[in-house]
């Protein structure tokens, strides 16, 4: 039984001996300042791209009203051009006395007076 006692103690003494391993605290890869700062840029870049397609997106609308305002200015360019050149036609002096001598005016050129713009 000696044997026994002697074999049961020296069991205690190894496992006091060699104790569990004790885990050693795993290092992570970044820490909890590097991770914020990582965080912090990510919201400043989103929020950078977020303004940089907004300021292209009122960009492209300013210069889609601009064309349109010139389509607009040019149509209206051309109508006033249009009555110009009516207004020219209608003003030929041989069509004025056409039109005068069907309603029964007489020419006199005694009572012509000439008028300069």
């Amino acid at each position: 039984m000696s044997n026994l006692a002697y074999q049961v103690q020296k069991q205690q003494i190894q496992t006091q001996r060699n104790p569990r391993p004790v885990e050693q605290p795993s290092r992570k890869l970044f820490t909890k300042g590097e991770v914020m700062l990582w965080g912090i840029m990510g919201v400043v870049l989103v929020a950078g791209l977020v303004w940089l397609i907004s300021l292209y997106a009122s960009v492209y609308q300013a210069t889609a009203k601009v064309e349109t305002i010139q389509r607009d200015i040019a149509a209206e360019t051309k109508i006033v051009e249009d009555y110009h050149l009516q207004v020219t036609e209608l003003s030929n002096p041989e069509r004025i006395m056409k039109i005068a001598k069907e309603q029964g005016f007489i020419f006199d050129d005694k009572n012509v007076k000439v008028v300069q713009d």
